[in-house]
């Protein structure tokens, strides 16, 4: 009996990851992936550290899978036509002297190349901020 049901056990395994079930394709694109929520929401602060201003992005959905996954911030920059965040946590952040503060930025979340969801925002709507005893987690009185 316990050989028959090892058996089984293989063969449906094997059957769910053969008719593509897995969850993801077999050559690691997310075409067969399952379809998540990268739904996100920003704040910017400008002369934070100096004469640099932040951007902060975070996922709206915190069971969101971020291992492959970065933003990448398009436009309304001075001497580069793109900029990547740097991934703290649960957020992404950006210090730098770098953007324009005029015109609109296009913000991406991107698994290696391909674009997932894409934002168009405009860096001089300030959002401030209040960090709570020093967690990450805080209220922003006007979210991008």
């Amino acid at each position: 009996m316990t050989i028959l049901g090892t058996t089984l056990g293989v063969f449906f395994s094997l059957l769910q990851v053969v008719s593509g079930e897995s969850g993801y394709a077999q050559n690691g694109d997310l075409e067969d992936a399952e379809l998540d929520d990268y739904s996100f929401s920003c704040y910017s602060q400008l002369e934070v550290n100096g004469s640099q201003h932040s951007l902060t992005c975070a996922f709206e959905d915190p069971d969101v899978n971020t291992t492959n996954l970065e933003f990448e911030i398009c436009g309304a920059l001075v001497e580069v036509r793109c900029l990547n965040f740097r991934k703290l946590r649960e957020i992404y952040l950006i210090e730098t002297k770098k953007f324009l503060l005029i015109g609109n930025s296009n913000i991406c979340v991107k698994a290696g190349e391909k674009s997932l969801t894409c934002k168009n925002i405009n860096l001089a709507t300030i959002g401030v901020c209040l960090s709570f005893f020093g967690y990450l987690k805080t209220l922003c009185l006007e979210i991008l």
